[in-house]
């Protein structure tokens, strides 16, 4: 039977429930339903400008991506914004401009900042002063807003800076400092440089809609850098990654397939990152999936007053499986790409602990080997990775045999592909924790297969113990 409102009791209640609201509003409080909220705030490539598709750009992308795991993705960006514009919408002071994006008003749980150099300035000024002022400008407003966001109990998290056709090697070279100064920081960031950049600052040919912003096929490259898990880490308030002290490594010895990592979501651009020590011929990792064919056409695009307009745009699809192999060749660290051929660096392979990084830009069609933060050289491939294999060559038909004994430790794998002066941070000792979705130090003494490697990044992905063949060692 149905029981009667009673409007008496109910009026104290209103009355309180609507104080408890005020309240929150007023401190900036998340009521405890909106935990899963993420606010993307920024300005009009996060705003989804230049998606001819009309999905939103990286954020459509993002939330179709996250809807699945209990997320709320909401869009707060306006076009045109800079550091000093945004500014006035992370809150209003007294009554809201109409048609306005505010911040704090949809009490995200997290934000997503998502600026960049070229609003803020930098190729507008000609001095190195000048620059270095808009430099620190975007630094500034930067951390004031991550400042303000956690005053409000919100998590941020920040996309790096990214590309622009005006862009000359000057403002490449700011675009890369930022990017590794925000590494930097105490905050979760995504790397957008690395999905799109054509080597020189500039979009990849066939993902930019115009000279400031990507088109779909660029945000959907843009919207691969994410780590799929990294909200999910945050919630559960996995710690920022630290690298590791401890002495040990694991050794392997002649096997296929020791260690795993298959990525759960989508992979374009990465970077394989690994310390290892090998003396002997062989394989010490491998990257498995699918090559990507590109077809690049020019679409034609209404663009109101200026009616339509051609744009040239690449699209991906699947080509043949592939194999590509990190190991020693000829007595020197070496990259197998996938078509076969051997891009041999002159690092000696010796009793000394080496560091290999496979860096791979899908948009551009380029793969980077470096050994010990030098370039060894490139491949001319797009791939879409599957599967990582540390300590043998997985399921390679051709190329190197596995090595009859390797050491290895420091095992990163990383979502963007990394640049010239990024490796060169990682080399020194810098953590570079954007679009980290894999750092297993392989200091583990448990190695049994199906062991989950420990994974300092902040995500819920793990490398796994497949095989035999591995030993825990201390020195």
């Amino acid at each position: 039977m149905m029981k009667r409102f009673d409007r008496n009791l109910s009026r104290p209640l209103f009355a309180a429930l609507v104080a408890v609201a005020f309240l929150a509003t007023l401190h900036g409080q998340a009521p405890a339903s909106n935990a899963h909220r993420i606010a993307v705030f920024g300005s009009s490539v996060a705003n989804g400008t230049g998606d001819e598709l009309g999905k939103e750009g990286y954020t459509g992308r993002l939330r179709a991506m996250l809807v699945s795991r209990g997320w709320e993705v909401l869009n707060q960006s306006r076009g045109g914004d800079n550091t000093l514009t945004m500014a006035p919408r992370f809150a209003p002071e007294g009554s809201p401009a109409p048609n306005t994006r505010y911040l704090l008003p949809v009490h995200p749980r997290y934000v997503l900042l998502g600026l960049s150099l070229g609003n803020e300035g930098i190729a507008n000024v000609k001095t190195k002063d000048e620059k270095d002022a808009i430099f620190k400008q975007f630094e500034t407003g930067m951390k004031g807003f991550i400042t303000r966001s956690r005053e409000n109990h919100i998590v941020p998290v920040v996309t790096s800076c990214y590309t622009r056709m005006d862009f000359t090697e000057v403002e490449y070279e700011y675009t890369r400092r930022m990017n590794l100064l925000i590494n930097s920081w105490d905050v979760p960031s995504v790397n957008f440089l690395g999905a799109v950049d054509d080597g020189t600052g500039k979009w990849a040919k066939g993902f930019w809609y115009d000279s400031l912003h990507p088109n779909a096929s660029g945000h959907e490259e843009l919207t691969t850098t994410f780590v799929p898990t990294l909200f999910d880490a945050l919630e559960k308030g996995k710690p920022a990654p630290a690298m590791s002290t401890p002495p040990g490594f694991v050794r392997a010895s002649g096997a296929q397939a020791p260690i795993t990592f298959t990525p759960g979501e989508t992979m374009h651009p990465f970077a394989l990152v690994l310390r290892a020590r090998s003396q002997a011929e062989g394989a010490v990792a491998a990257v498995e999936g699918t090559t990507l064919e590109a077809r690049t056409e020019t679409k034609k695009i209404e663009r109101g007053n200026r009616g339509a307009v051609g744009i040239e745009e690449t699209t991906l699809s699947p080509g043949r499986p592939f194999s590509a192999v990190v190991g020693v060749t000829g007595g020197v660290w070496s990259y197998r790409a996938a078509d076969g051929t051997t891009v041999a660096s002159t690092v000696r392979a010796d009793a000394n602990w080496h560091t290999v990084v496979v860096s791979h830009y899908t948009a551009r069609g380029e793969t980077l080997f470096f050994v010990d933060g030098q370039l060894a050289g490139r491949s001319s491939e797009r791939l879409q990775p599957k599967r990582f294999v540390i300590g043998g060559p997985g399921s390679a038909v051709h190329g190197l045999a596995p090595s009859s004994q390797v050491d290895l430790k420091d095992l990163m794998i990383y979502r963007s592909a990394l640049n010239a002066d990024e490796v060169a941070a990682l080399r020194k000792g810098s953590m570079l924790q954007a679009s980290l979705e894999v750092y297993a130090p392989l200091a583990d003494t448990r190695l049994a297969t199906g062991t989950a490697l420990e994974n300092r990044a902040q995500s819920l992905s793990y490398a796994t113990v497949e095989g035999a063949g591995l030993v825990h060692l201390d020195k």
